[in-house]
């Protein structure tokens, strides 16, 4: 992802947010500004839940891309270390699990994550 759509995002998602707080805070107020757009409140909390899902959808687009290309670039910055490891007979299994311990994950949900995205590019990379 490109630098200038990654502050587009976090502006759009910083905007987003400010809009939902106010929305949040004022469902149902008949004087809110909401009701320049839709004049019945009936429709606040629908806009609202609306407002949050597209909030979650880009958090998790932006938060998705940012995990991936970090464990894959700490991986390529160790790959003379995993050539060794590799030369030493060790299998993509112990590598995988060796290079969690020195990143501290602990076991869990993380740990599996990780290990499957480990484990993804020790075989891509053979």
């Amino acid at each position: 992802m490109s630098s200038f759509m990654r502050k587009f995002l976090y502006f759009t998602l910083a905007f987003l947010m400010i809009i939902d707080f106010y929305l949040i805070f004022n469902a149902g107020n008949p004087n809110s500004l909401l009701r320049y757009l839709i004049k019945d409140t009936g429709y606040d909390v629908t806009v609202t839940v609306f407002v949050s899902i597209i909030i979650a959808v880009i958090s998790l687009f932006m938060m998705g891309g940012s995990n991936q290309n970090t464990i894959k670039k700490m991986l390529e910055r160790n790959d003379q270390h995993i050539s060794e490891l590799k030369n030493q007979n060790r299998s993509d299994e112990e590598i995988a699990e060796s290079f969690l311990k020195e990143l501290g994950a602990v076991k869990g949900l993380s740990h599996f994550i990780l290990k499957k995205r480990v484990l993804r590019y020790l075989s891509k990379r053979k």
